[in-house]
């Protein structure tokens, strides 16, 4: 999600305190529930388009044109040609508590800096297999959108030896299209990002669309179209990018009339919003979290079950909760408890109001703590079973220097 610059509270246990203080001051102060509490979830769902648009079909009939080359994971991750490299380690401060052991990269000089690409979800090997790793290798998957959410992207970086360089790479989310051709996905915050056996799943507010990692396609960089996006007679393009990933299939917490839009409407009603999603570690559910910009807690955090046979969303929700934190944006659960990175307690300090994000501890029906500050404007969380890391991603933009970061901690 954006900046925001206002003030920020958190409405926790840990916050009594500051409430005597604030609402002498006249800052506002909510009374809703200041614990992560449990609440109804019946009327929640995740459903296809009333309209039966079947994308699985339409890309394969894109993939029947002998314009497109279908290329797997391993060619991608391996290629030499588009490639970025990250800069390991981390290379910005990031407020993380040294007694979790931060560890992490940073993006290319470019990417850091880009005002136009602005990363949002985190997910990887570790959500991907049980065993924490694809082909072998610890892989980190990243979201991004572009200005005016007219593009979105997904990067795929390798971390198996961070040390001895991190290559990744950028893959243009798109949608095939009933004539046989393909179109950028538009209107797309590509908030959130969960990996899932072949599958990649991507909230973005009402909607969760998948993608699928069996479905790449080789795209051409040079020529005159290579910054359109389509199919050409001189071959497949993705707007300069390698590779690009079509969508496979879309739910929606709201579908309007014969599949149109619906907005989806956070902290209250049936029609929550999907602006964070990770895997839990049963591997049976995922949960998701709602971003509320009001000055106050309420965003609803969800557990949604996973059909074992199609590896897909199951449709009801299994478990809901209430959250009290104050423009959360990350969900992350490790089974026990829920990770929730959102505004700290306290006013956001003059200086840098964006440099006042903290990472929450929340167990069930209890009141959260902090567990650490966290870099400035960190979005998305995602924990892997496995290493028992804390994987996060920050989105602050800053054109000179860069601020972002991707990182992990042992909570």
């Amino acid at each position: 999600m954006g900046d925001y610059a206002g003030p920020r509270r958190l409405l926790s246990a840990l916050s009594l305190a500051v409430m005597t203080v604030t609402a002498a001051s006249g800052l506002a102060l909510d009374a809703r529930a200041a614990t992560f509490k449990h609440i109804a979830h019946t009327s929640f769902s995740l459903s296809r388009s009333p309209a039966g648009v079947d994308y699985q079909a339409m890309v394969n009939k894109v993939e029947a044109d002998p314009r497109v080359k279908r290329v797997s994971l391993d060619d991608v991750v391996g290629a030499s040609s588009p490639r970025s490299n990250g800069r390991y380690p981390l290379c910005h401060d990031t407020n993380l508590d040294t007694k979790l052991h931060p560890t992490g990269f940073c993006w290319s000089a470019a990417d850091d800096t880009s005002a136009e690409w602005v990363p949002q979800g985190i997910t990887g090997s570790g959500d991907a297999d049980p065993s924490g790793t694809v082909g072998g290798r610890r892989l980190v998957a990243a979201s991004w959108h572009y200005t005016d959410d007219k593009f979105a992207r997904i990067s795929i970086a390798d971390f198996s030896k961070p040390s001895k360089g991190i290559g990744y790479h950028h893959l243009l989310l798109v949608q095939a299209t009933p004539d046989g051709n393909f179109a950028s996905v538009e209107n797309v915050h590509a908030d959130g990002l969960m990996w899932f056996g072949n599958k990649l799943f991507l909230a973005t507010g009402v909607r969760l669309q998948v993608y699928s990692l069996d479905h790449i396609w080789k795209t051409r960089t040079d020529g005159g179209n290579a910054g359109k996006v389509g199919l050409f007679a001189d071959g497949a393009y993705a707007r300069w990018h390698g590779w690009a990933m079509p969508m496979i299939a879309e739910y929606r917490t709201a579908w309007g009339a014969g599949g149109s839009w619906k907005s989806c409407v956070s902290a209250k009603g049936d029609t929550p919003c999907l602006n964070s999603i990770s895997l839990a570690p049963d591997r049976k559910s995922f949960v998701t979290a709602e971003y509320l910009a009001d000055k106050a807690g309420g965003g609803r955090v969800i557990r949604w079950s996973i059909d074992a046979a199609t590896g897909l969303p199951a449709g009801k929700a299994a478990e809901a909760f209430a959250s009290p934190v104050w423009h959360q944006q990350g969900i992350a659960t490790d089974g026990k408890a829920f990770f929730v990175s959102g505004d700290c307690p306290g006013a956001p300090p003059a200086k840098d109001p964006n440099n006042h994000i903290c990472i929450h501890k929340a167990s069930p029906d209890s009141a959260p703590h902090v567990l650490t500050k966290a870099p400035p404007l960190t979005q998305n969380l995602a924990y892997w079973p496995w290493t028992g890391e804390l994987w996060g991603i920050n989105e602050r933009i800053s054109t000179k220097g860069g601020k972002r970061v991707v990182f992990n901690i042992k909570p």
